[in-house]
């Protein structure tokens, strides 16, 4: 007896929808999030940010990530857009606002959503809103999709491209290890 493709998926498309007569079936994003109470937050006043680049040189210090190409001290860097990287969590942009002298900085970063899409869009649970704020990754479980990469609106997971046996997202981890201690 030989059966046709078109027929074996006909019964493979029944079986499933057997399967499932019967049973609820909820979108994940049907469940409505009202946060954690006592969570932390990251606040980045950008107002009072004169561009010196500190938080990244705190951050760098504090993960122990490897220096930069250029010194913290060297500013020329913030003539060029920059983004965040598996080796810098946080950097400075400089934006130059037509009508006003003075430019203005923005510091980016992972912001640590309060509904985080890259956990939204991770099928593995590598990423999890914790209860004290942070989003963090666990790459034991990671498939390296990259599709948090693409959920995130901010561009700030990356990928560990230079790493060809043991690649790694890497972003932000809000001093998580440091917060549970």
């Amino acid at each position: 007896m030989s059966v046709s493709r078109r027929k074996f998926l006909k019964w493979i498309g029944a079986a499933g929808l057997g399967s499932t007569v019967g049973k609820s079936v909820f979108a994940a994003g049907s469940k409505h999030f009202k946060g954690y109470p006592n969570s932390l937050g990251i606040l980045h006043d950008i107002t009072l940010c004169v561009g010196c680049r500190s938080c990244e040189a705190a951050c760098t210090k504090v993960n122990e990530l490897p220096a930069p190409d250029k010194p913290f001290t060297d500013l020329s860097v913030l003539n060029q857009y920059r983004r965040t990287t598996p080796k810098a969590y946080t950097v400075v942009n400089k934006h130059e606002v037509p009508g006003q002298k003075i430019p203005l900085f923005r510091k980016n970063q992972c912001n640590h959503c309060l509904e985080p899409a890259c956990a939204s869009a991770c099928f593995v649970r590598a990423f999890k809103k914790t209860e004290t704020g942070a989003v963090t990754y666990d790459h034991t479980v990671c498939v390296g999709c990259r599709y948090c990469m693409v959920a995130c609106p901010f561009e700030i997971p990356t990928y560990e491209y230079d790493e060809p046996l043991t690649p790694r997202i890497m972003k932000c981890t809000m001093c998580y290890p440091r917060i549970i201690n």
